[in-house]
């Protein structure tokens, strides 16, 4: 393993429109010493072997089905050579000192999660993500989504709740103490989990505005039934598995009224199916769940009465959404049950 190297490991699915934009600008705008790894889960367009007969100083890892968004990460990890990871989608594109904006982070603040500041690919005067949080029934969500780039967001380095998965840069110390992606959760919430994780084992994440990307977004399954049931599905794994005992049990009044309230809006958008789908893969995940979960709390360094406290009570929706209305009150909703549950003062006397 090489001092300083960079390992960039780019998940790719269907990449044709996109990979190629991808690896060109990191070879044109970053000056540290890296490697590429592109993992391709089975890209039904065969973009994963086209590319890589054209970027041979590449490292093509060409899986035969499509093992997912964190195995797919992790099977990079496992072919890393560098004492720095970095995960990237495949569409996006990367600006000039992006890689160096990262280390004079890290020169400052240490090992932790860094995320870039990420401006939408189709409109650069638009934010795609300034930094993600989380919320205390266990939503993540993207600050500054659908904004107007006005600078507010410029020259910082500011605590964030977990790093982004569409960019993460962290030091490969960091997975060999807390471990891998869940593979179980196949895809979305998997960086929600690794933030969280980090966090409890004393890891914070950071959001670095100069570091500079261009995102696509969306470039695969868009707003479809199978999202909303892995958002959800997952979204419960990673409550159950970072959260102690006692907070769950103090956030049950507050979880069930919320359960109702989703299931009324699945309902309405004939997902009712996806909905129940998700309960019955949780039961039958128990075990692994439960495996996990058990490590997770016998190795934690942070107690949730501190990480609580850097939650938060709603969630942003961003001004792009098709549903922001139907958003916007069930954030109203998430505000009042954090304040019925008690939020900082009710929860921090849990341990």
């Amino acid at each position: 393993m090489k001092n300083d190297l960079t390992s960039i490991i780019i998940l790719n699915y269907n990449g044709k429109s996109f990979l190629k934009n991808c690896i060109e600008s990191i070879i044109n705008n970053t000056q540290r010493e890296y490697e590429i790894i592109i993992v391709d889960n089975n890209s039904p367009d065969n973009s994963g072997e086209l590319f890589e007969k054209e970027f041979t100083n590449c490292n093509f890892i060409l899986n035969q089905e499509n093992v997912g968004v964190p195995e797919g990460l992790n099977i990079g990890i496992q072919n890393a050579n560098g004492e720095f990871l970095v995960f990237l989608n495949n569409d996006l594109t990367v600006d000039v000192g992006w890689l160096d904006a990262f280390f004079s982070a890290y020169e400052k603040f240490g090992d932790a999660l860094y995320q870039p500041k990420s401006l939408k690919m189709k409109d650069s005067k638009q934010i795609d993500g300034v930094g993600n949080m989380i919320n205390l029934f266990g939503f993540g969500f993207s600050r500054g989504k659908g904004e107007i780039d006005t600078g507010k967001y410029d020259n910082k380095i500011e605590e964030i709740s977990y790093a982004s998965g569409t960019c993460m840069f962290l030091s490969k110390k960091i997975i060999d103490e807390i471990g891998v992606f869940d593979k179980i959760l196949f895809a979305y919430h998997e960086e929600v989990d690794l933030g969280w994780r980090a966090r409890l084992f004393g890891y914070k994440s950071y959001y670095v505005s100069n570091a500079l990307i261009h995102h696509f977004g969306s470039a695969h399954w868009g707003w479809s039934k199978k999202k909303f049931y892995l958002l959800e599905r997952n979204r419960w794994i990673v409550l159950l598995k970072n959260y102690s005992g006692k907070t769950i049990v103090k956030l049950l009044p507050g979880l069930f009224i919320i359960e109702i309230v989703l299931l009324g809006f699945f309902i309405k958008k004939g997902l009712f199916k996806e909905k129940l789908h998700g309960y019955l893969s949780i039961l039958y995940s128990l075990n692994h769940i439960i495996k996990n979960r058990n490590i997770i709390q016998s190795k934690r360094k942070i107690k949730d009465s501190e990480l609580i406290t850097e939650f938060y009570s709603n969630i942003y929706i961003p001004p792009e959404s098709q549903e922001s209305q139907h958003t916007e009150n069930f954030s109203k909703i998430l505000t009042r049950l954090s304040k019925l549950c008690g939020f900082y003062n009710y929860l921090k006397h849990l341990e």
